[in-house]
């Protein structure tokens, strides 16, 4: 039998009997924890994948029958699970640490999982950095029976593409969207509600939609440099829902002492996969509020995580580039250019053609897996690319951002997540999520919490601190001197300089600026996820992407 090592604590619980043990975490709106105990007593392995597929929540298990042993993850992987073979022994673990730590495991370095993740922040499929480390991707389960392994995909994002009239769709998604919150308000009860509000749709969605329902007991924050856009437009939203909403500023100080901090050291290896770096952003504020005492012991925190990339805003550009006349193998490649472009090119000295077709590789060898080599059917080609960034991008960097409230002893919940939108945005047309056509439109239509239809800005930026700005356009007009040359040179200048400062939530703090400056001739894209994949490989002594070829 394996070895099963998952800690319990006020997240993770455990049950036994004399012929059974599950490990088991999260929640669940489909079944109760009773219900799912006494389910998997008698649960035959031909049914392992039905019944895991039929729990609505988001979760973790591991069960372990005399039979054999099964591990599964949700839909979107919100908690991961791990597993290897040390000593002849199949240990399973929650925390992947304690398997590269124990004694026995071989720390081959998987070179491949490596690049991925530096070129984009995590790794493609259930790939890991060592080749001895395994995790579930998304939707994925795995029975183990003596020594023997099954993987089980039981579910895919991925279906058929229905056509509707576009009223029909915007009272569909308006139906949905009211349940989804409606059951998590009913089973999360009278316990506080706080939301990170920003200017964007997704969060103010969450807020409005309480609102809507009638929550009462519901607080609001927002972050960042004073004086910025995002935390002005969400004081006003909170104010017109009559919620209670607090203003955290960070400054250069304030973080570069959290990112010195004993908190931190501990959260990255708390936080660790092996598959993708951490993900930090608002780590801080929790710190920040529960030093302060404004929030309850129990409180659930709930973020629009990823409203965004599931109702579509991340194919403008592949909707904008493939057409419907393009051939198959045209398609193939405007999709794969399409994720390079977008999620693998962290470093642009990294991006060589070997390496490009390294990634294309691998992302097609997942995808595939789902959709079959051949593109028979164009209307789904949007599903293709969302597909891949859902089982990586999304569930193994994203998602994880659930910890930080872990880390701190918070509860939180993924509406936006929910298995309701999972099933609905995989059938919606790309002409309707193309620019988030239907979310925007349903949610002005409907107007929850009448802050839909007053003209709110939604993500206007605008340059904080101030002191950059005048020094900001000098630098700016002199690059203009040089013609296009000087234009292109500007824009990467800009981002290595000033983003360091300009950037809302201050992540770029947990790195030294000179260090930033240091990097400026291997073409960084200027975001956090550049400098913590760099910071990752060097860490882990993962030297061997280092010698990949850059020319």
């Amino acid at each position: 039998m394996p070895n099963i090592n998952v800690e319990t604590d006020s997240f993770w619980n455990y049950y036994h009997t004399d012929s059974l043990s599950v490990h088991l975490k999260g929640y669940f709106y489909s079944h109760t924890v009773d219900s799912i105990i006494n389910i998997v007593k008698n649960l035959k392995e031909k049914d392992v994948a039905k019944f895991i597929n039929s729990l609505d929540g988001h979760f973790a298990i591991v069960v372990q029958k005399e039979e054999f042993t099964f591990i599964a993850v949700d839909k979107i992987r919100s908690t991961p699970i791990f597993f290897s073979l040390i000593n002849d022994d199949l240990c399973i673990d929650s925390n992947p640490t304690k398997l590269v730590e124990k004694e026995g495991f071989k720390k081959e370095i998987y070179n491949d999982a490596v690049l991925e993740l530096y070129m984009s922040g995590y790794t493609i499929g259930n790939k890991t950095v060592y080749k001895n480390l395994k995790s579930l991707k998304s939707g994925e389960l795995v029975i183990f029976v003596d020594t023997n392994l099954k993987y089980v995909q039981y579910y895919k994002f991925c279906g058929s593409i229905e056509h509707k009239d576009y009223d029909e769709y915007i009272e569909e998604l308006s139906d949905i969207t009211l349940n989804i919150f409606r059951k998590m308000l009913n089973q999360i009860g009278d316990r506080q509600i706080i939301i990170p509000l920003s200017a964007g749709n997704d969060s103010r969605l969450v807020a409005s939609a309480l609102k809507h329902l009638g929550a009462t007991n519901v607080k609001c924050y927002s972050y960042g440099s004073t004086g910025n856009f995002e935390a002005n437009i969400a004081k006003n939203i909170a104010k017109k829902l009559g919620y209670e909403h607090i203003f955290l500023p960070l400054t250069y100080n304030s973080e570069k002492k959290y990112y010195a901090s004993k908190d931190y050291k501990e959260y990255l290896r708390f936080s660790e996969t092996y598959n993708s770096i951490p993900y930090i952003q608002s780590l801080s504020t929790i710190k920040y509020l529960k030093d302060m005492n404004w929030l309850d012991k129990n409180a659930v925190i709930i973020n629009g995580n990823s409203g965004d990339f599931i109702s579509g805003a991340h194919i403008n550009s592949l909707v904008k580039n493939i057409s419907i006349d393009s051939s198959q193998k045209d398609r193939k490649e405007i999709i794969l250019n399409s994720l390079i472009d977008k999620h693998f090119s962290l470093w642009g000295h990294l991006k060589t053609k070997t390496n490009i077709e390294k990634i294309k590789v691998s992302l097609w060898n997942e995808i595939s897996s789902v959709y079959g080599n051949k593109l028979n059917d164009k209307e789904r080609d949007h599903l293709l690319y969302e597909y891949s960034e859902l089982i990586d991008r999304q569930s193994k960097y994203v998602i994880t951002g659930q910890r930080a409230y872990e880390f701190y002893n918070y509860d939180w919940r993924l509406p936006l997540w929910d298995t309701e939108y999972l099933h609905f945005w995989k059938k919606v047309p790309a002409k309707y999520k193309e620019n988030q056509k239907l979310y925007v439109d349903m949610l002005k239509k409907k107007n929850f919490g009448n802050v839909w239809n007053d003209n709110i800005p939604v993500n206007k930026r605008n340059i904080t601190p101030r002191w950059v700005v005048p020094i900001r356009i000098l630098i700016k007009i002199f690059f203009s001197l040089f013609g296009s040359r000087g234009k292109i040179a500007w824009k990467r200048f800009d981002k290595v300089f000033f983003n360091y400062w300009m950037i809302n939530t201050h992540t770029l703090k947990a790195f030294r600026y000179f260090k930033v400056l240091g990097d400026y001739r291997k073409d960084p894209r200027g975001v956090y996820a550049c400098w913590a994949s760099d910071y990752y490989v060097r860490k882990h002594k993962l030297k061997s992407i280092l010698r990949v070829k850059t020319t």
